[in-house]
């Protein structure tokens, strides 16, 4: 059973390192990944940066990563960037 990660209302280059760390540490667990983005308010590159490096390590390891009930900031910012084929967002 993947594990359930909730992301907080920062998203920025400022907390990107260390939610990489906390997802790849469960990525190292092996179970996959379940992320919460119901509660960002704040997103910006390094933080859209993390969520593409969690998809494809997911996939370069073959364990499942879901990006789930992304907030309104997190829509907007990836719209802003043309990023809606790259990052799979589940409502």
């Amino acid at each position: 059973m993947p594990l359930a990660i909730r992301a907080g209302h920062e998203q920025t280059i400022y907390q990107a390192a260390q939610l990489r760390a906390q997802l790849a540490g469960a990525l190292r667990d092996g179970a996959g990944v379940t992320l919460d983005l119901s509660a960002v308010e704040e997103i910006d590159c390094a933080g859209a940066q993390v969520l593409l490096w969690l998809q494809r390590e997911g996939i370069r390891l073959g364990q499942p990563v879901a990006l789930l009930s992304p907030s309104r900031a997190v829509r907007d910012f990836v719209q802003l960037m043309g990023l809606q084929r790259e990052l799979r967002l589940e409502p």
